[in-house]
């Protein structure tokens, strides 16, 4: 078989072997690796999201003190709006309530949908696409029609995204507006910080990053019981505190581990309902500079609550701040947000699986080139040191300049996030070290020679000093 022939079917039986994986996947390895990956790089990235935490987003927590204020669970119509009573009076830009409410579960509903149909800025209330049909919607006894009437739907709960954050979903024949979209749409029309049309495209799905950064008043607020501290590392010096326990997770203490990893302080300015509810309240200037012309988000914190989200950067969340953190990515990465890879219909792979196939494809090509030509000759030929260095550091560069354009095109062109690119740079250690080996038997003659050089020297300064005694 001939050189080129031979290097042709192995990259080909190669490539096949990578389709397999990639389309079939029958043990969910990829996926799961994918997803392991895809939070370290986002636990890396935390630190250069933001520099402080968001000045414009708060989110409000109906915690286990108010309900055992209350003594009503789930909270009732009257203490819902006696709770958005007082929010109103702090004046927010818009407010968001993620509590499903299908059916009328307490009295005074009436006195529920008035101060909803009151407010002077945008309500938001959940919404399951899935239920909230046309007939619901339009049926004058149904509780959902009743809450359309005087607030705005935003979708809540969706399938087939994964992970991800969708901007919108299918809804009645047409598309709903997430949380998200809904609230970073409003705001954008308050603020004219956003151009014409702030999200070009309503089917893309965000890649949410998170922040490890949390409101310096936190504690006030909502007493976690814990000290938030106030971090005074740059940017670089918390990645490399991040690095370091992730490369070395095998022998660091649990503990130290899990106090790097796990921020315990949420990533923004976090108000308990029991707060709101203190006598006082009402005129509080702390309150009214937290909310005053923010969006609010208002959801559940209960013991044993279903309603959780998995960050990579604090662990278990209740659900609220899933759609605060994608709003927050809305208004600080404006149209340069992370998307989720779009499928290409070819099989199983996305615009990023392709990318990935075809770098994987040209470095396997120069490792059995490089093989060919320098490994499995070495026996017959003799190179000199100019061409082992050569011949190693050549494909290597070729390899790393493959994979930086790969990651630029991910980033700059295909807009799909740098999750998309831990399969790239695993290349780098999987592949590299091949050449690894003929680089270091390019410098043996000449360590050898400062070896021998070393020890000429170690002799002559003992026999000196030998001498001299």
């Amino acid at each position: 078989m001939s050189f080129s022939l031979e290097i042709f079917v192995k990259a080909l039986v190669t490539t096949s072997l990578i389709l397999v994986v990639f389309i079939v996947d029958p043990l969910g390895i990829r996926n799961a690796a994918e997803d392991h990956y895809e939070d370290h790089i986002l636990r890396l990235w935390s630190p250069f999201f933001s520099k402080t935490v968001s000045n414009e987003i708060v989110v409000v927590l109906i915690d286990d003190k108010y309900i055992e204020s209350t003594k009503t669970y789930p909270v009732s119509y009257r203490n819902l709006t006696r709770l958005n009573k007082i929010i109103s009076r702090f004046e927010p830009q818009s407010v968001f309530y993620d509590i499903l409410q299908h059916h009328e579960h307490s009295d005074n509903l009436s006195q529920w949908i008035t101060a909803l149909k009151r407010q002077k800025y945008p309500v938001l209330m959940a919404s399951n696409p899935s239920y909230d049909t046309d007939e619901r919607l339009n049926h004058p006894d149904s509780l959902r029609y009743k809450i359309a009437k005087v607030a705005d739907l935003a979708a809540v709960s969706w399938s087939g995204e994964g992970r991800y954050y969708p901007l919108s979903v299918p809804w009645n024949n047409k598309r709903m507006n997430t949380v998200a979209t809904a609230m970073y749409k409003n705001w954008c029309e308050k603020t004219s910080q956003c151009e014409e049309n702030p999200i070009s495209n309503m089917n893309d799905s965000l890649i949410v990053q998170w922040s490890n950064k949390h409101a310096p008043n936190q504690e006030t607020l909502f007493p976690l019981d814990i000290s938030c501290g106030e971090s005074t590392q740059s940017q670089w010096q918390q990645l490399k505190e991040l690095l370091v326990v992730s490369l070395t997770q095998g022998i660091q203490d649990q503990n130290n581990i899990d106090s790097t990893f796990r921020k315990l302080c949420p990533p923004f300015l976090t108000i308990a309902a029991s707060k709101l509810s203190a006598p006082g309240a009402a005129g509080s200037t702390e309150l009214k500079q937290a909310i005053q012309g923010k969006m609010v988000l208002v959801g559940y914190h209960v013991t044993g609550g279903a309603d959780l989200v998995v960050s990579p950067v604090h662990g278990a969340l209740p659900g609220v701040y899933f759609h605060a953190m994608a709003l927050d990515n809305l208004i600080t990465l404006k149209g340069d947000y992370w998307r989720s890879p779009e499928d290409t219909e070819l099989f199983n792979l996305s615009i990023a699986d392709i990318v990935e196939i075809a770098v994987q494809t040209i470095v396997l090509f120069l490792v059995i080139w490089f093989r060919f030509n320098f490994l499995d000759q070495q026996e017959t030929q003799q190179f000199d040191e100019k061409q082992k260095l050569w011949g190693a550091f050549a494909p290597m560069l070729i390899i790393i300049s493959v994979i930086a354009i790969s990651v630029a095109i991910s980033h700059f062109v295909l807009h799909v996030g740098a999750p998309n690119w831990y399969g790239l740079v695993l290349i780098m250690f999987i592949d590299l070290p091949v050449f690894f080996f003929f680089i270091f038997e390019g410098f043996r003659p000449k360590l050898q020679s400062y070896k021998k050089k070393l020890c000429l020297f170690a002799k002559n300064t003992i026999y000196k000093l030998r001498k001299t005694q």
